[in-house]
């Protein structure tokens, strides 16, 4: 999980470390994301190779992902995790721009970890989310 917020994260002008992500992506993995347009819910669906191919670009601002709660559950090749990831545009920031949940299942190939499937939430600002153990601003 570490390796996905890592390769997700970036400095401005620079783009996703999309070689590191392509390794942790099974090759028709999808990836599902809720947000809020206009205070209306917003569902949308990609192959992972579309939602890379996105991550190519530099983009102006820097993006940096803090993963601050996981709950890992696992059983032979099979694994379920759920993430809460604090965002922020300037890695200093003391509030995240927003807060993402994310669940994640992962397969165990021959290679190592692959992540089969990945949706994540953001959440709207007045909706808090539960931290379990973890603190904001403090990074996995």
């Amino acid at each position: 999980m570490a390796t996905l917020w890592r390769a997700l994260s970036h400095e401005p002008g620079i783009a996703a470390d999309v070689k590191s992500l392509q390794a942790i992506f099974h090759p028709d993995a999808v990836v599902f994301g809720a947000t809020y347009k206009e205070g209306q819910p917003k569902l949308s669906q990609s192959k992972a190779t579309e939602f890379l191919q996105g991550m190519t670009a530099a983009r102006p601002k820097g993006f940096y992902e803090c993963e601050v709660s996981r709950q890992l559950v696992q059983h032979d090749r099979f694994a379920a995790v759920y993430s809460v990831v604090e965002s922020r545009t300037d890695k200093n920031a003391k509030a995240a721009d927003f807060v993402g949940v994310n669940s994640i299942q992962l397969y165990k190939a021959d290679a190592g970890w692959q992540i089969l499937a990945l949706y994540y939430h953001v959440s709207l600002a007045d909706v808090p989310v539960a931290l379990g153990q973890g603190k904001s601003g403090l990074c996995l």
